[in-house]
């Protein structure tokens, strides 16, 4: 089950907003030229396919590596820094989009993550969510593994991601694909 907008992700200014396609949904999503985004988790070259839109891309790595850093060999001319999402290394109000793809649940302070990524969000700015749904059976079975095998991995149901961002004052949609994966988008207000 790898990530919906890293795989799929093309602009194509000829959708409508009502059409259905995940890809209609992502065109919501504007980015401009010298806007900061700040990619976290499973990017593959997602970084590479937004540099060609002129922004500026930071990556957020935390993964142990020693000697080969995958997330810059995909992504040339991307910024790679090493840190985690609990604890952003980052100035306030720094970026004007933060994508996170398949990396939330695996954070041991959700309420910390989202109080950093608003920290570093400019007003206006936007964050977007991707991960595994606990609506899925095949995701909850993962779910009790992990917590079975004692790690601090949390998922969340789409409806909880709603409450936590509202709770620092971003406001935001959730679709939901096939009840395996959901994105969220949210808008950081003043």
């Amino acid at each position: 089950m790898k990530s919906i907008l890293y795989h799929d992700y093309e602009p194509n200014s000829d959708l409508t907003d009502t059409s259905d396609d995940i890809t209609c949904f992502l065109d919501k999503i504007k980015y401009t030229i010298g806007n900061h985004i700040l990619l976290v988790g499973d990017i593959g070259n997602l970084g590479n396919r937004l540099r060609t839109l002129g922004v500026s891309v930071t990556i957020l790595e935390d993964t142990c590596y020693e000697d080969i850093c995958y997330s810059l060999i995909r992504n040339v001319n991307c910024n790679v820094v090493k840190g985690n999402l609990e604890f952003l290394p980052f100035e306030d109000k720094y970026f004007d989009k933060v994508i996170i793809l398949d990396h939330f649940n695996h954070t041991t302070n959700c309420e910390r993550v989202i109080s950093e990524i608003n920290r570093v969000l400019k007003v206006d700015g936007e964050v977007v969510l991707e991960d595994l749904n606990l609506k899925n059976i095949k995701v909850k079975l993962k779910n009790l593994k992990h917590r079975l095998c004692g790690e601090n991995i949390n998922y969340h149901y789409p409806n909880e991601i709603i409450d936590l961002f509202s709770k620092v004052n971003i406001k935001g949609i959730m679709k939901e694909i096939e009840n395996e994966r959901y994105i969220y988008i949210g808008k950081r207000n003043r």
